[in-house]
């Protein structure tokens, strides 16, 4: 599902150099202090970023490679992102309708329930783990093949 050779990137003084294999049906986490160059993998995996040399393959495509129904495939969590404040729970339920064929609406309003996701509130007003357990709903709830959570904030969510 994942495979990363000798992956590097240089920021200044930061430098990653990384390899990793994650094969299909493993869970794997990645557990480092704050600057490791853990969100840089995720961005990198997800071709947001640039890296200076190796090679990352996702469902054995690069970044660059990965057509619009391969990312369909992919759940997404990354710490700095999100939907716009300015949107409400319900509106993001009708925007992943749109982008997602096999996105399954009941599933997310038995999780938003569930998990107390106010729909007719703008997510402007949520709090920081109400933001982060909508993200973790929202990729969960179209039936991708492989989930990339980059969570350094999951010590403010309940497991779902």
């Amino acid at each position: 599902m994942l495979e990363i050779k000798g992956v590097k990137k240089s920021y200044g003084e930061f430098q990653l150099d990384c390899s990793l294999n994650v094969e299909k049906g493993r869970i794997t986490g990645l557990v480092g202090e704050n600057g490791a160059g853990k969100s840089t993998l995720f961005k990198a995996m997800l071709g947001l970023i640039s890296y200076d040399g190796g090679e990352i393959k996702i469902m054995g495509k690069t970044p660059e490679q990965l057509g619009e129904k391969d990312k369909e495939e992919l759940g997404v969590v990354l710490a700095e992102a999100g939907f716009s404040g300015y949107l409400k729970g319900k509106d993001v339920e009708a925007v992943l309708a749109r982008l997602y064929p096999r996105f399954e609406a009941e599933k997310f309003h038995l999780m938003c329930d569930r998990y107390q996701i106010p729909l007719n509130k703008f997510i402007k007003e949520y709090s920081t783990g109400t933001k982060a357990k909508l993200n973790l709903i929202i990729a969960l709830t179209h039936q991708a093949e492989f989930l990339m959570m980059d969570v350094n904030w999951c010590n403010k969510i309940a497991c779902i």
